[in-house]
């Protein structure tokens, strides 16, 4: 009896690796989306630690250069700021293309498992109509040649 042999199995590697390629791409995309994200949120928290010392320093004695020093360290970190949601929506935009390409590559390398699994199931009825077929055989001949 013949073994099974699927005739597009190098196709289905192929799919294989290129879903865990893109798996590594996603993982990578998804990690600095993620420190991209942390980054806006510590300088968010500088940016309130910055206005917290600007209201102390405005209720307390007037230093008109410690204000001003503090009100421009505001607007630095607000420019930092929205760079980084920039920077933020980029490697979301990255993150989601990657997600879509694993999406895709996962629907293709499904569709090539289902068409080895019904290949697999033509192959089993193919092979249980021949054994059948011989088993017909043998037992036509032996009721047709008795001894």
């Amino acid at each position: 009896m013949v073994k099974f042999r699927y005739s597009m199995q190098s196709v289905l590697d192929i799919k294989y690796r290129l879903e865990d390629q893109a798996k590594g791409v996603y993982a990578a995309a998804k990690l600095r989306y993620e420190e991209e994200v942390e980054k806006k949120e510590r300088l968010e928290e500088q940016k309130r630690r910055y206005e917290d010392a600007l209201q102390k320093l405005m209720l307390n004695r007037l230093d008109f250069r410690e204000i001003q020093f503090t009100k421009t360290g505001i607007e630095a970190i607000e420019d930092a700021i929205k760079k980084q949601k920039r920077a933020v929506a980029i490697a979301k935009h990255e993150m989601d293309a990657a997600s879509e390409r694993l999406r895709e590559l996962m629907v293709e390398r499904k569709t090539h498992e289902k068409l080895k699994e019904k290949a697999l199931e033509e192959y089993q009825k193919e092979s249980l109509d021949v054994e059948r077929k011989e088993t017909d055989e043998i037992v036509s001949y032996r009721f047709n040649n008795p001894k």
